[in-house]
């Protein structure tokens, strides 16, 4: 059973009711004309069958703060081995595009027109035009798990964005987003998370698909769980059949220090501990198989590989693109 707590959403005060956008019956508040500040900043390339397309939708400030578990100075002393000084570690906002003869899929979508973390986001609906993609033309919509920066982008105007894309979700995470209890034995401040999840499940009520883990979702595109950011946390497997990625979501927060010490706990987590567990596996995965990665907060376009660095990892940016 999952018990939550301030600590289980450290979008707490990041996503409290008030900073969310969300009134309180729960509907996002959308800012009128909302309109990215900075113009679409994107990144694609071949995957096999499939054109992969990064989209950065901003920059999340996130503070050092929110790590724990290690003694401190092992953290700054990782931070500083990657030359991050200070108590910021802001952290991008990254969604992707697929596209294949047959399928036009959307793994995430970024902040939408939420105010939560202020101007400089929203940036998906610029991207898609900017690669001549329509609202419309997008047939499918994989929600990585329920949180703001991943699916404030499904809505546009309070309705749903996409108006012909099934909504894919996690059988684990849907239920519970949906669950009234969960809802209830939250923390106040982040009720408005479900209330945002339940808007997104309510504009794709007629087309939304829980799905359980390791379903094929288009072919070659599999959603595989990963739990512990939130209970049906998922990252998304891409074959493109002469290439394969891991989208790897939110299993990493910082890249920088969660591969140097990969059992630093995030108080982003619901569960951190499992999800610490989740991270050892996928680092463990990712680096036997040698396969490639992309990540929603990893360092823009998001594409590298985690290699074994003694008993830690560290990222090395792709230069196959």
């Amino acid at each position: 059973m999952t018990h939550l707590t301030r600590r289980s959403f450290a979008l707490a005060g990041l996503g409290s009711t008030a900073t969310l956008g969300l009134a309180a019956s729960a509907a996002p508040s959308l800012a009128a004309g909302h309109a990215p500040a900075n113009p679409p900043a994107m990144f694609d390339a071949s995957l096999g069958n499939y054109r992969v397309t990064a989209i950065f939708d901003g920059m999340v400030p996130l503070e050092k703060k929110l790590f724990f578990g290690p003694e401190q100075a092992q953290i700054d002393a990782a931070l500083a081995a990657a030359g991050v000084v200070g108590d910021a570690l802001p952290a991008p906002v990254n969604a992707f595009l697929l596209q294949s003869d047959k399928h036009t899929v959307l793994i995430d979508s970024g902040m939408g027109e939420l105010p939560m973390f202020g101007p400089g986001f929203g940036r998906l609906s610029a991207a898609l035009a900017s690669a001549g993609v329509a609202p419309e033309d997008i047939d499918t919509i994989i929600a990585t798990h329920a949180h703001p920066d991943h699916i404030g982008g499904f809505l546009a105007g309070g309705k749903a964005a996409f108006a012909n894309a099934e909504l894919v979700i996690s059988d684990v995470d849907y239920g519970f987003w949906s669950d009234s209890g969960m809802m209830a034995q939250a923390p106040d401040e982040a009720k408005g998370m479900f209330g945002l999840a339940q808007q997104v499940f309510g504009a794709y009520a007629d087309r939304i698909r829980p799905v359980a883990a390791g379903s094929e979702i288009v072919p070659g595109v599999s959603l595989e769980l990963s739990p512990g950011h939130t209970p049906g946390h998922s990252v998304v497997h891409i074959d493109g059949g002469d290439r394969q990625l891991l989208m790897v979501a939110d299993t990493v927060l910082n890249t920088d220090l969660q591969t140097a010490i990969p059992e630093t706990l995030s108080g982003f987590d619901t569960d951190p501990a499992l999800a610490a567990k989740s991270r050892a596996a996928l680092f463990d995965r990712a680096a036997a198989d040698n396969i490639l990665i992309a990540g929603s907060h990893v360092h823009f376009p998001g594409f590298g590989k985690f290699v074994k660095a003694g008993d830690a990892y560290r990222f090395v940016p792709a230069s196959w693109m």
